[in-house]
C-alpha cells in the first residue's frame, strides 16, 4: 500500500531506493525531475512533509521528533535494503534524524547518507538566524537565496503564506535538543552550491563529526536551491555515488 507521505509509489523493478527529503518552505515537486534522471535501477521516492501540496490540509508537527516518528512508520514498509537518503536544507536534518531513530531502533540503515546545502546538526542556520529575527529579516532572507521572487513581492498574501510554511518547518527544528554527534558508520556525501549565500562549505563539513566512515565534499554549480534545477554534473556525481554501493547493481 502506498505512503501517505510518497509522491510517487515505489517500483519494485528498481534495485536501489532513494528517499529525498525537501527544503524548508519546499515540497516534493522539487524532485519532479530526478527519476528520470538518474540510471534506471535507482528509484527516486520523494517524501512529502505535511502543509503542503497534496498535504496541505495536514498540520506542520510541532517538533522534528513528532516529524521522524510519523515517517517512520509511515515509510516502514518500503524502507528495504538497499536504499539511501537524500535531504536538502532542512530536509537534510530530517533525513539525519530518521537515520539515528532506525540506527537505535535497530532497523536497517541507509546505505549513504547525502545531503545538500544543510550545515551540520549542532550549528545554526542562517535562515533560522533570520526567522529568528523578524517578518523583515526571513523574507530578505528567502529573497536572496530564490525562495521567494521580486514578482510574489507584488502579492502580500503570497508572502505570507510562503514565510509562515518556512517559519512553521524551522521551528520544527528549532525545538529539537541538540544531540551529541552519533558516530555512524555510514558514509556522508555532502553537496555544496558554489553560489550558496546561505551556507559555507566549512558549515557542511562539520558533517564530518558524524559518521566514521567517509565523508565527502562535493562542489556543486548553483546557489542554495541547486537542487531545484540540479544540472548534469550533479546527476553524474549522484549517480557515480550510488551505484557501486552494497547489494549494488544498479542496471
Amino acid at each position: 500500500m502506498p505512503a501517505a507521505c510518497l509522491s510517487v509509489p515505489p517500483s519494485p523493478a528498481r534495485r536501489l531506493r532513494l528517499f529525498c527529503f525537501h527544503h524548508a518552505g519546499g515540497a516534493a515537486s522539487v524532485f519532479a525531475g530526478w527519476r528520470t534522471a538518474l540510471p534506471a535501477g535507482i528509484d527516486v521516492l520523494p517524501v512529502q512533509l505535511p502543509g503542503r501540496e497534496s498535504r496541505r490540509r495536514e498540520a506542520v508537527p510541532p517538533d522534528i521528533d513528532s516529524l521522524v516518528a510519523m515517517l517512520d512508520a509511515d515509510l516502514a514498509d518500503h524502507v528495504r535494503p538497499p536504499y539511501a537518503f537524500y535531504g536538502h536544507s532542512l530536509g537534510g536534518a530530517v533525513a539525519y534524524q530518521l537515520t539515528r531513530r532506525r540506527i537505535a531502533d535497530g532497523a536497517s540503515a541507509p546505505v549513504a547518507l547525502l545531503v545538500g546545502a544543510c550545515p551540520a546538526p549542532h550549528l545554526r542556520s542562517a535562515l533560522q538566524i533570520a526567522n529568528e529575527a523578524g517578518d523583515e529579516a526571513l523574507a530578505s532572507a528567502m529573497l536572496r537565496i530564490g525562495g521567494l521572487s521580486e514578482e510574489m513581492l507584488r502579492y502580500p498574501e503570497w508572502v505570507r503564506a510562503a514565510t509562515n510554511l518556512v517559519r512553521a518547518d524551522l521551528r520544527m527544528v528549532a525545538v529539537k535538543r541538540r544531540p551529541e554527534p552519533m558516530a555512524m558508520a555510514i558514509p556522508i556525501h555532502l553537496f555544496h552550491g558554489a553560489d550558496d549565500p546561505l551556507v559555507s562549505a566549512d558549515q557542511l563539513s562539520a558533517w564530518a563529526n558524524y559518521t566514521t566512515a567517509a565523508c565527502v565534499l562535493h562542489r556543486i554549480e548553483g546557489g542554495h536551491f541547486f537542487a531545484r534545477e540540479p544540472g548534469d554534473e550533479f546527476f553524474r556525481t549522484l549517480a557515480n555515488i550510488l551505484s557501486p554501493l552494497p547489494e549494488a547493481t544498479i542496471r
